[in-house]
């Protein structure tokens, strides 16, 4: 209890002195990370010993709403250190950490998290943590503890905000703090937590999570996603997911649709995808998010200022119903944000059996309706390559020569002479 107590003062000395300090969603989240390294009797991590923090901002003044809530699968030690649940948020608006031991409570959901930190023999799927957090019933749940509406948390003016989470081991003191967190207090302890357990809290924590879009302020990290990031980077750039949400708009009105499918069937749905600039080096992803599925299109190509068809292939459901596919677009350009689809059965519509004494004086021919048939559509595939653009590099160096020579008198003399040679070569530009 005495080194508890003496811990938490110096942290609270430590700190004062040294720090100013409806839609299932779209997973706006990437990772990285790689081996471990190895730890000591008094400065450890066990793999599994994670979790996340989860808040609710508003989209336009970047608030945090609620409150902030962590989850994890574990249950950490009760005399653990920590800050407090604040959000990253806050903290970059300069909230400084705020130390205590004892008192910490987590959540364990009951629909289990995914692995969040990676280790040397098993990395966490990014997909299925975007999974997770767009999940309909994950996402009801997280509005619950942080106690918003759940029909106003996804109507298009919040997000939530996903910030990896670690319980690790400190000189001998159990800590509970978020990649923010962790590089905050090593400014506070002089780069002694990075020396010691840095393969963790700078690379493998903040790494675990971080943006794919810009969004709330926060860039795309596209810095590395292997080696150690500086305190610096982490404050400003890793360590959080962002789950966004479109805007709730009304059911369209019958004959608005897009697609009009049969239950229980095989389609494939398109979108056309234009603008910006698609090279080789850099190709354009798409994401339709379906029933709380996500599917990924990758290496879209298309020149500048042309377009190209992305395409998903589905199973629609059993029953008939409106279904609403949100269609996102990352590096570069845009497409249709929304595609809504009406499924349809034909039990119950089928046609007249006539037979063949049936008769109806009264018959008169009505105008047949016209309802356009697609039943054939042809497109191309873009697929590009670098244009080879060869030129001649210079590189000069000289070329010495000697010569020996015998006079009249027959003392032999040496002369040494160059000449300037171009080594060049070609490159393809």
């Amino acid at each position: 209890m005495k080194r508890i107590i003496s811990l938490l003062l110096a942290l609270v000395i430590a700190i004062s002195a040294a720090i100013p300090a409806y839609a299932t969603g779209d997973g706006n989240m990437d990772s990285g990370g790689s081996g471990m390294g190895d730890g000591t009797k008094t400065n450890y991590w066990n793999p599994g010993m994670d979790g996340v923090r989860l808040s609710v901002v508003h989209a336009d003044n970047r608030a945090v709403i609620g409150s902030v809530v962590d989850w994890s699968n574990q249950k950490p030690n009760a005399n653990i250190a920590h800050f407090g649940k604040v959000s990253k948020l806050s903290y970059n608006t300069g909230r400084t950490l705020s130390p205590a031991v004892g008192g910490y409570v987590c959540v364990q959901p009951t629909q289990k998290l995914p692995k969040i930190i990676s280790t040397g023999s098993s990395k966490a799927s990014i997909a299925a943590t975007r999974s997770y957090f767009t999940d309909e019933q994950v996402i009801r749940a997280i509005a619950g503890y942080v106690g918003i509406d759940f029909d106003l948390l996804i109507s298009g003016d919040y997000r939530i905000v996903v910030e990896p989470l670690a319980y690790l081991c400190y000189n001998g003191q159990q800590f509970a703090m978020t990649a923010t967190e962790a590089a905050l207090y090593d400014q506070v302890v002089n780069g002694d937590l990075r020396k010691k357990l840095g393969t963790l809290t700078h690379k493998n924590l903040p790494l675990a999570i971080f943006l794919e879009e810009a969004d709330l302020g926060y860039a795309a990290w596209s810095g590395s996603r292997t080696d150690k990031a500086s305190n610096g980077d982490i404050i400003s750039s890793l360590g959080i997911g962002i789950v966004r949400f479109n805007e709730v708009t009304t059911p369209p009105d019958p004959g608005e649709y897009d697609y009009e499918y049969r239950v229980n069937t095989e389609v494939i749905t398109s979108v056309e995808v234009r603008g910006g600039q698609s090279d080789p080096d850099n190709p354009v992803s798409v994401r339709f998010n379906i029933q709380g599925r996500t599917y990924t299109v990758s290496n879209v190509y298309y020149p500048d200022g042309d377009s190209q068809l992305a395409w998903v292939r589905w199973r629609t459901p059993a029953e008939p119903c409106v279904i609403t596919i949100s269609v996102s677009v990352y590096g570069g350009g845009s497409a249709q944000g929304t595609i809504t689809c009406n499924i349809v059965d034909l039990d119950g519509n089928d046609p007249p059996n006539p037979l063949a004494d049936d008769r109806n004086n009264g018959f008169r021919p009505a105008s047949v309706l016209e309802k356009e048939q697609v039943t054939s559509a042809s497109w191309g595939i873009w697929s590009p390559w670098w244009q080879e653009n060869w030129e001649w590099v210079e590189n000069w160096q000289k070329c010495w020569h000697t010569d020996r020579w015998t006079d009249a008198d027959g003392k032999t003399h040496r002369d040494r002479w160059y000449h300037w040679v171009d080594n060049g070569w070609w490159e393809d530009h």
